[in-house]
């Protein structure tokens, strides 16, 4: 059976490993910062007082060991999500990006509250129904249970 795909399973499969060592690579390098950070703060702990800029540095690194972890993961996301899209039809990075703002609104939302859960919802399923939209005029087989869209 000819690859249905418009990326080569090669091309697919490098960008998976890339995607991937970025994840690992990140979050070993923000969990590296919180413990530095960590570290930091039980050497300063009783030693410096409260108002002294030094307790900026040890929150500084902390930051930065969350900001480098949370974008080893969303940075990675937003290409897997965009290029699983372009991989099926040249206009698949639409349901792509819709697919990672919903899954952005959910997750936020539920963090903050309000309408960025519903919002999100909105934006996932519109995604989904776009990827069998894009699928279906690309051919690529895909199926839910029993529907069955594409060909074979």
């Amino acid at each position: 059976m000819p690859n249905p795909y418009r990326f080569s399973p090669g091309f697919i499969h490098r960008w998976e490993t890339r995607l991937k060592k970025i994840i690992w690579i990140g979050f070993a390098a923000g969990a590296a910062l919180v413990l530095v950070g960590l570290g930091l703060g039980g050497m300063f702990d009783g030693r410096v007082s409260d108002d002294d800029p030094l307790w900026s540095v040890v929150w500084g690194v902390l930051w930065a060991g969350v900001a480098v972890a949370g974008l080893a993961l969303l940075v990675p996301l937003l290409i897997a999500c965009l290029l699983g899209g372009l991989a099926i039809h040249r206009h698949g990075w639409v349901p792509g990006l819709l697919t990672y703002v919903g899954i952005l609104g959910v997750s936020v939302g539920s963090t903050l509250g309000g309408w960025l859960v519903y919002a999100g919802v909105g934006a996932l399923v519109a995604g989904v129904l776009g990827f069998f939209l894009v699928g279906h005029l690309a051919k690529v087989p895909m199926s839910i249970g029993p529907f069955r869209v594409g060909s074979d």
